[in-house]
């Protein structure tokens, strides 16, 4: 006789095989048809996915474009102004204007801040030495006196040695065993920008390293980053849009190419 066939126990509810299995089905899209529901969820997968790898992949060029560029990114022609701290006196927090000789006479210095927030008070607070520049107007011999945006220049304030904060020296003695610079004739002192930490001196106007350690460095790494400085048609002294490589403006804590 041929074999019963046993009957099989009927599933219970709940039970492991009877419990709704996971499927593309599970999104539903307008037309309810499978082939949509699993294009659907496909696009969407796939949108997640995209929106994750543009985001790591900004934060990447975002992270790269700053440390190539120096400062950050470049802007429009920006007002130069500067910092308000209490050593500036009455430039403290001012607008710079050429023609101005009084609040800015020639031989003098004071700190701005580019990319500057708009606001002196916050940009003396920044401590952000990245952004810090060394703004000089030249003294009378250096063609200082003149109305126009070539009395001044703006060093960066990180040395390009070990990344410590150069000053301006108005009276710096003239020192013969500099290297390769010289004093105008007749005059007993001269002007520099030098680093406190380690002694390295920048040539006023060009900031080529001529004494100390990043004098002995070779180019684009023995002169300091500058900013180029225009004045629009008021007078005012603006910072021109950087280009922060070695060709241009520098590279901010690196250097740039000067003619020696």
């Amino acid at each position: 006789m041929p074999k019963r066939e046993e009957a099989k126990p009927a599933k219970k509810e709940g039970s492991v095989d009877t419990l709704p299995q996971e499927s593309e089905s599970q999104v539903v899209p307008a037309d309810g048809s499978s082939s949509s529901k699993k294009t659907t969820r496909r696009r969407f997968i796939k949108a997640i996915l995209t929106v994750a790898a543009l985001a790591t992949l900004g934060g990447y060029a975002l992270s790269r474009y700053i440390s190539t560029r120096g400062a950050g990114p470049s802007l429009a022609r920006q007002l130069v102004m500067v910092d308000d701290s209490s050593p500036y006196g009455t430039a403290a927090g001012r607008k710079v204007n050429v023609s101005d000789l009084t609040t800015f006479p020639p031989n003098s210095h004071w700190v701005i801040t580019y990319p500057s927030s708009g606001d002196s008070k916050v940009d003396a607070q920044a401590v952000d030495t990245f952004r810090k520049f060394e703004l000089i107007r030249l003294p009378v011999e250096l063609g200082g006196d003149k109305p126009a945006a070539s009395s001044f220049v703006a060093f960066s304030k990180l040395c390009v040695h070990l990344e410590c904060s150069p000053n301006y020296n108005p009276t710096q003695n003239v020192n013969p065993t500099e290297n390769g610079y010289e004093s105008g004739p007749g005059y007993t002192t001269h002007q520099n920008f030098e680093c406190p930490c380690h002694g390295t001196t920048y040539r006023i106007p060009d900031g080529l390293a001529v004494d100390g350690p990043a004098s002995r460095q070779p180019p684009p790494t023995n002169a300091v980053p500058m900013l180029t400085l225009s004045a629009d048609d008021q007078g005012y002294l603006r910072v021109e849009p950087p280009i922060w490589d070695v060709n241009h403006n520098g590279k901010l804590g690196y250097g740039r190419y000067v003619s020696a």
